[in-house]
């Protein structure tokens, strides 16, 4: 079978294409990964800046008594 020049731009045209979706595709998927590393080291972050503040609430209510009891929390309460 003989490609004719128009079959041959095409061709060459509709892998340029192909080649440009890669590329995007491939740039997609890197931010959706850097941007899910973010949230993981921002939950984690956010985590333990809970766990502490509610450590040292406690300790303040132990060394300077508290006025009202505050209520029982459990880790479980927190990440709600």
């Amino acid at each position: 079978m003989l490609y004719t020049w128009v079959d041959v731009m095409v061709h060459q045209e509709r892998r340029r294409d192909l080649l440009r979706e890669a590329k995007q595709e491939r740039f997609a998927q890197q931010g959706l990964a850097r941007q899910n590393g973010h949230a993981r080291f921002y939950c984690r972050a956010l985590t333990w800046l809970g766990c502490r503040l509610v450590a040292w609430g406690r300790h303040l209510q132990e060394r300077y008594g508290a006025a009202v009891p505050a209520p029982a929390l459990r880790m479980t309460t927190l990440l709600r």
